[in-house]
């Protein structure tokens, strides 16, 4: 027969074994609660936590190797070129004459140009050419120079579209200035006088019309109107109110709304002129892209020590920011990534913001241009190139 305090013994040991069991199934319980919690709010964690995980994704690095043979390409006299890649063709613009050279450095074409303050444009295959606050200009491709020009007005400035078509904007004897555009051919198709200073054109996707940036100053302030044109017709399509930006840039985008990008604003307007979405900018503006409605931007915000790029996929609602660094000065899109050039390298971004490619450079250049899986590094009198692969 037990003694009683053999009886403790177990009872002791059975309140161990339940306390246990509790505490099992408490900790079960607790595990059990807190994954609900986590799939409750698994739209805030999930991704911050596909944003840290990208912080660590690799990115393609280049090598940066510069390349031998005809580069570096040397710039004589006046060192203050333009370069165009069109097609598979450097178009170099120095002094009165437009160099072409393959993209391996090789020589294509000298073209003789007696320009004063020459202007280079390119879209598509074509390259618009021509005198700022002068007469002249001209078109040209790789194969031949298509025609050449003489304004009756001084040129302000122009524009030109895939397809060949070219806009000018011409100084006027009775108006602000005046429109002018001419067919791939040369002909003038359309003509029309403004009584406000424009200062961006851009062609619709059809060669039909247009929109253009109309500048003025309300009570000292300055300001933007968008103006969008038909050829066929005499009336504007649509205008939009005046914005509070001194407009840089313009550009349609392929559903038909217009991207605007001012000195302060980013604004976005639909097929009739409403405003889609507008980012007002915390910094100064240092560089800018844009392509069909896409923008990039690198800003400043010297109070925060803060350098942005950021990035406009066809909305200004909810634009991608990317901190970068603040000796970054240069901004170009190429298709759909943005190409940003640091001090000392280059890297290329999708416009999620996420980080694709980056290359060291050998040291510091001024800009660059991207093509056919190269970069074209640009100094004051040289030109090196580097492979770039994404």
């Amino acid at each position: 027969m037990g003694t009683d305090y053999d009886y403790d013994i177990v009872a002791a040991r059975k309140r161990q074994r339940t306390i246990n069991r509790l505490k099992k199934f408490a900790i079960f319980l607790f595990i059990a609660l807190f994954c609900v919690y986590l799939y409750l709010q698994r739209d805030t964690w999930v991704p911050k936590l596909e944003g840290i995980g990208s912080r660590y994704e690799s990115i393609t690095q280049n090598d940066g190797a510069l390349a031998e043979g005809n580069f570096p390409l040397s710039i004589y006299g006046n060192a203050d070129y333009q370069i165009k890649a069109i097609d598979d063709t450097l178009f170099i613009l120095n002094d009165s004459y437009l160099y072409l050279y393959s993209l391996h450095g090789d020589s294509i074409d000298t073209r003789q140009l007696a320009y004063t303050n020459a202007v280079m444009k390119e879209s598509g295959s074509y390259a618009l050419l021509y005198e700022h606050a002068g007469n002249s200009f001209r078109v040209d491709r790789k194969s031949r120079n298509v025609y050449s020009k003489l304004s009756s007005d001084v040129i302000i400035t122009g524009t030109i579209s895939p397809d060949g078509y070219v806009a000018l904007v011409t100084e006027s004897d009775n108006y602000s200035c005046a429109i002018h555009v001419f067919d791939e051919n040369g002909k003038k198709v359309y003509t029309r006088n403004c009584v406000e200073r424009i200062n961006e054109i851009h062609f619709q996707a059809d060669n039909g019309g247009c929109v253009f940036a109309e500048i003025n100053s309300v009570n000292g302030e300055v300001g933007t109107s968008l103006k969008c044109i038909r050829f066929d017709k005499k009336d504007v399509s649509w205008e939009t109110e005046m914005t509070p930006t001194m407009c840089i840039a313009a550009s349609f985008t392929d559903s038909g709304s217009v991207c605007l990008i001012g000195d302060n604003v980013c604004t976005y307007y639909d097929s009739k002129g409403q405003v889609e979405s507008t980012y007002t900018y915390n910094g100064e503006l240092i560089d800018y892209a844009y392509i069909d409605g896409k923008a990039a931007l690198i800003l400043d915000d010297e109070e925060k020590r803060e350098t942005k790029l950021v990035l406009f996929s066809g909305t200004a609602s909810s634009p991608a920011e990317v901190e970068i660094n603040i000796n970054s000065k240069c901004v170009q899109i190429y298709d759909d990534t943005v190409y940003l050039m640091g001090l000392e390298n280059v890297t290329a971004y999708n416009f999620s913001g996420k980080a694709v490619a980056t290359v060291t450079l050998d040291g510091a250049y001024d800009s660059f241009v991207r093509q056919g899986g190269y970069l074209f590094l640009l100094r004051y009198n040289e030109i090196n190139r580097v492979n770039f692969k994404e």
